[in-house]
Protein backbone atom coordinates (compact mmCIF):
# COMPACT_ATOMS: atom_id res chain seq x y z
CA UNK A 1 0.00 0.00 0.00
CA UNK A 2 1.37 3.52 -0.88
CA UNK A 3 1.97 6.13 1.46
CA UNK A 4 -0.85 8.29 0.46
CA UNK A 5 -3.59 5.58 0.35
CA UNK A 6 -2.53 4.46 4.07
CA UNK A 7 -2.99 8.15 4.96
CA UNK A 8 -6.51 7.95 3.32
CA UNK A 9 -7.29 4.73 5.79
CA UNK A 10 -5.77 6.38 8.53
CA UNK A 11 -7.95 9.48 7.76
CA UNK A 12 -11.29 7.05 6.78
CA UNK A 13 -10.94 5.31 10.28
CA UNK A 14 -10.62 8.11 12.06
CA UNK A 15 -13.57 9.74 10.18
CA UNK A 16 -15.30 6.73 11.20
CA UNK A 17 -14.78 6.90 14.56
CA UNK A 18 -15.51 10.66 14.78
CA UNK A 19 -18.62 10.11 12.96
CA UNK A 20 -20.02 8.07 15.44
CA UNK A 21 -19.23 10.32 17.77
CA UNK A 22 -21.26 12.97 16.36
CA UNK A 23 -24.16 10.32 15.53
CA UNK A 24 -24.06 8.00 18.98
CA UNK A 25 -27.77 7.13 18.07
CA UNK A 26 -26.37 5.16 14.80
CA UNK A 27 -23.87 3.40 16.74
CA UNK A 28 -26.57 2.69 19.05
CA UNK A 29 -28.52 0.82 16.06
CA UNK A 30 -25.30 -0.81 14.60
CA UNK A 31 -24.51 -2.15 18.10
CA UNK A 32 -28.61 -3.56 18.97
CA UNK A 33 -27.73 -5.59 15.77
CA UNK A 34 -28.02 -9.50 17.72
CA UNK A 35 -26.14 -12.60 16.46
CA UNK A 36 -29.43 -13.77 16.14
CA UNK A 37 -29.54 -11.49 13.63
CA UNK A 38 -26.30 -11.97 12.39
CA UNK A 39 -27.71 -16.03 11.64
CA UNK A 40 -30.32 -15.25 9.91
CA UNK A 41 -28.91 -12.74 7.36
CA UNK A 42 -26.00 -15.82 6.85
CA UNK A 43 -23.45 -13.80 7.66
CA UNK A 44 -20.74 -13.24 11.03
CA UNK A 45 -21.96 -10.23 13.56
CA UNK A 46 -19.06 -8.13 13.17
CA UNK A 47 -19.07 -8.53 9.42
CA UNK A 48 -22.49 -7.25 10.13
CA UNK A 49 -22.49 -4.79 12.16
CA UNK A 50 -20.05 -3.12 9.97
CA UNK A 51 -22.22 -2.97 6.86
CA UNK A 52 -25.01 -1.58 9.07
CA UNK A 53 -22.02 1.08 9.73
CA UNK A 54 -21.84 2.33 6.21
CA UNK A 55 -25.22 2.24 5.30
CA UNK A 56 -25.60 4.59 8.39
CA UNK A 57 -22.50 6.28 7.13
CA UNK A 58 -23.43 6.49 3.55
CA UNK A 59 -27.52 7.04 4.19
CA UNK A 60 -26.55 10.26 6.51
CA UNK A 61 -23.77 11.51 3.19
CA UNK A 62 -26.55 10.94 0.91
CA UNK A 63 -29.23 13.08 2.79
CA UNK A 64 -26.87 15.69 3.59
CA UNK A 65 -25.81 16.00 -0.07
CA UNK A 66 -22.46 14.65 0.39
CA UNK A 67 -19.97 12.08 -0.73
CA UNK A 68 -19.52 9.72 1.96
CA UNK A 69 -15.65 9.19 1.13
CA UNK A 70 -15.19 12.81 0.87
CA UNK A 71 -16.95 13.11 3.98
CA UNK A 72 -15.33 10.32 6.54
CA UNK A 73 -11.91 12.30 5.19
CA UNK A 74 -12.81 15.20 5.92
CA UNK A 75 -14.00 14.12 9.12
CA UNK A 76 -11.02 12.43 9.84
CA UNK A 77 -8.47 15.58 9.05
CA UNK A 78 -6.95 17.97 11.69
CA UNK A 79 -7.16 20.73 9.18
CA UNK A 80 -8.46 22.16 5.75
CA UNK A 81 -4.87 21.29 4.85
CA UNK A 82 -4.97 18.04 5.32
CA UNK A 83 -8.39 17.64 3.76
CA UNK A 84 -6.70 19.04 0.81
CA UNK A 85 -3.97 16.63 0.94
CA UNK A 86 -5.62 13.84 1.23
CA UNK A 87 -8.02 14.45 -1.84
CA UNK A 88 -5.14 15.29 -4.21
CA UNK A 89 -3.76 12.02 -2.71
CA UNK A 90 -7.01 10.45 -3.66
CA UNK A 91 -6.92 11.68 -7.01
CA UNK A 92 -3.67 10.84 -8.17
CA UNK A 93 -4.20 7.41 -6.50
CA UNK A 94 -7.24 7.31 -9.02
CA UNK A 95 -5.74 8.45 -11.63
CA UNK A 96 -2.68 6.07 -11.35
CA UNK A 97 -5.36 3.06 -11.35
CA UNK A 98 -6.77 4.26 -14.75
CA UNK A 99 -3.30 4.17 -16.59
CA UNK A 100 -3.16 8.57 -16.64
Amino acid sequence: MSQEANKIKIAVTQGKQRFFALHPELLLEVDAISEQDAVAAGSGLDELRELAKYRAISGFAKRAGKDSLLMLMELGSDSKEEFDQLVAAQNIHIKKSIGM
